[in-house]
């Protein structure tokens, strides 16, 4: 532990006091948790699932402001606390589920962001396996919380158009207009009809946008098991990329994945996904550590 002399602790005492004249901001923290779709279905259903899709972690606000709004969860960080410390802590008080590594995607700290006061948002990512987040229930100041699926997610021309989705029915659409930038992917210029709480809309869609700033090669393997087949894998490249593998290009495709120095994946010797219907026993892989 740090010790100080009395003149140090003169100085701190006196910049203390001093700091009344300053406006003071409070910080919280926002998590947006990801995981793949139909998560209820077993990693031995891949192949038969329908085409891959990720979904959103979102709580309903169970008072003022925005009661009754979706909202990302999170929630104001303790003074004894650290910014990661608390976005672990209130993502597990509103939705009982567990942080896992928590990517950092940006501040956000526009004036009006938040009508109560001067608040600025830490936001982080934090991405799950098929089958994690079964049990999410709303907590604290959460009225419930539910996973929503994303179908077909754009960034283009300037754009952005996220649809939500709940069972089959489109809840919601995130749109709006944005930029692309070499720093961080870019960022969000406007949002239009935004249904959610405070700037929650425009944090999504930043995560988005950065995360697809990725190599979406090496981005892919986020949301896969520890070993896979290459459809799996191509599902989920398609969904992040929208561009379509077409069968005959396949092979080629493969051989990229696997002839580059170093390989982004390796076949896994003797291993092959479980026979399924209509289909032979497909080579299982695995990410090149």
């Amino acid at each position: 532990m740090s010790t100080f002399s009395a003149e140090d602790k003169a100085k701190i005492e006196a910049y203390r006091a001093s700091l009344g004249k300053y406006p003071k901001p409070s910080v919280t923290a926002d998590i947006i948790a990801i995981r793949p779709a139909y998560a209820e279905l077993s990693e031995s259903q891949w192949r038969e699932n329908p085409k891959f899709a990720l979904e959103v972690l979102l709580v309903k606000r169970g008072q003022w402001p925005f009661e009754g709004s979706w909202a990302l969860p999170g929630g104001f960080i303790r003074p004894t606390e650290s910014v990661e410390e608390g976005a672990r802590r209130e993502l597990h008080e509103e939705t009982a589920l567990e942080a896992h590594p928590l990517i950092p995607i940006g501040v956000f700290s526009k004036p009006n962001r938040d009508m109560r006061a001067w608040i600025i948002s830490n936001a982080f990512v934090s991405v799950y396996r098929r089958g994690e987040g079964m049990h999410v229930r709303g907590g604290d100041d959460a009225a419930a919380a539910r996973w929503f699926r994303i179908e077909r997610p754009t960034i283009a021309d300037g754009r952005f158009c996220l649809p939500f989705f709940e069972n089959r029915q489109n809840v919601f659409t995130l749109r709006g207009t944005c930029v692309h930038e070499d720093l961080h992917g870019g960022r969000v210029l406007s949002v239009e009809d935004n249904p959610l709480a405070f700037d929650h809309a425009e944090i999504i869609a930043t995560a988005f946008m950065r995360m697809l700033a990725f190599d979406p090669k090496k981005l892919v393997f986020f949301f896969l098991p520890d070993e896979f087949s290459l459809t799996n894998y191509i599902d989920v490249y398609q969904y992040l990329t929208h561009y379509s593998i077409e069968p005959g290009n396949i092979p080629n495709f493969r051989r990229q994945l696997t002839v580059t120095k170093p390989p982004l994946l390796v076949p896994i010797k003797g291993k092959f996904e479980e026979e399924g219907k209509g289909h032979a026993k497909a080579q299982l892989y695995r990410r090149n550590a």
